[in-house]
């Protein structure tokens, strides 16, 4: 088989896999199905949260942070999906390859609000997060998973889910006072050529 007939065969399954995540989706994740409304659900309460719980004088930086989660979950989460390991089989729309409701709100969301309460308390940040990470690996996944909105196959585990959280959150709050201190540095070499 030559390059071309390699892209043709790639862009037809990927066509057929279209048609078929279409279909399942009607069948059982559309808007008359309990599916479809715990996602937006599970959607629309932490986005309302965030919008009457956020500490406006931060917004820009949390908004950052959880940029970042939401980015790298995404990517990790898009992946593992991809690989058949980590599986959302019911999702807002057929079109979203991934978990939009976890990875997207619930997951930023929730680390927002602990970067939010450690920075706000002087708390130290890198245990809340462990506990943030343990609630999500070890209480939220097994829930979905109960219920039926999250698979784990090909030998991934909550404690994968713990250790991704941990390593994902740990990397969005380095990238935040990265950028936060390349500001304050910005700021004082303007100062100094003025």
């Amino acid at each position: 088989m030559n390059e071309q007939e390699m892209m043709n065969k790639i862009f037809h399954l990927k066509d057929e896999l279209d048609y078929y995540r279409q279909q399942f989706w009607e069948l059982t994740s559309s808007i008359d199905t309990w599916h479809f409304w715990f996602n937006w659900i599970s959607v629309l309460i932490p986005l309302v949260l965030l919008y009457f719980f956020m500490d406006r004088k931060s917004v820009f930086e949390l908004g950052f942070f959880g940029f970042a989660i939401h980015v790298m979950w995404t990517n990790i989460d898009t992946v593992l999906s991809m690989k058949n390991v980590l599986i959302t089989p019911h999702n807002i729309f057929y079109l979203f390859p991934t978990s939009l409701t976890i990875t997207t709100v619930v997951l930023p969301v929730g680390f927002m609000f602990i970067y939010q309460y450690c920075e706000n308390k002087g708390k130290n940040y890198y245990i809340a997060a462990i506990i943030m990470s343990a609630f999500f690996g070890y209480l939220l996944a097994p829930t979905f998973e109960a219920i039926g909105m999250l698979e784990l196959r090909a030998g991934m585990r909550f404690t994968y889910i713990f250790l991704i959280d941990i390593a994902v959150a740990y990397l969005a709050y380095w990238l935040t006072k990265g950028f936060w201190l390349l500001k304050r540095q910005g700021g004082k070499s303007s100062k100094q050529a003025g």
